[in-house]
């Protein structure tokens, strides 16, 4: 089991952000066609509603491709790299489910601080502030990690006993 060297996770990262971006794109155009009505009614229908059309899709896609045979995203798979578990077994659904599950929380606590303060423009609550410090904490925490630990292990992966690894 080799460890994956950072260029290759870099590019992996990139190539799946370019697949994430075209689905946000197609919620882009969804929004200018009518989607944006949906939006304003309450904090919990807004919370609910951005995190199905954007947390929840994005996490099953990397979770079907971890999951899958091929124990790779799109990005991952193209940059010659896979997830296995700390022993080097393909990991369980359960165990792709939470490791992204963590890998996209920050991303959904900041769209928690995104909607409240759309909701309350100007002001600056503690939901938010505390929403928006765990989120940069969980970032920084996964790059130090990422950069510090000999086997690349981000908090993602330390949660889920994961790894990503250079396909063999």
């Amino acid at each position: 089991m080799v460890k994956a060297p950072l260029k290759p996770r870099f590019v992996a990262l990139g190539l799946d952000y370019l697949v994430i971006l075209g689905w946000l794109a197609v919620l882009a155009v969804a929004a200018l066609a009518g989607l944006s009505r949906l939006f304003g009614a309450s904090l919990i229908a807004d919370d609910l509603l951005v995190t199905g059309l954007t947390v929840v899709p994005v996490w099953l896609y990397l979770s079907v491709g971890e999951a899958s045979a091929g124990q790779a995203t799109l990005g991952k798979r193209r940059a010659g790299l896979v997830v296995t578990t700390v022993d080097g077994r393909r990991p369980g659904p359960g165990r792709v489910l939470a490791r992204n599950a963590v890998k996209l929380l920050p991303w959904q606590l900041a769209h928690m601080a995104a909607i409240r303060m759309f909701h309350a423009p100007g002001e600056m609550s503690v939901a938010v502030v505390a929403a928006l410090t765990v989120c940069y904490g969980l970032v920084l925490l996964t790059l130090v990690l990422l950069f510090a630990r000999r086997d690349r292990a981000s908090a993602h992966d330390l949660a889920a006993g994961t790894r990503v690894v250079s396909r063999s």
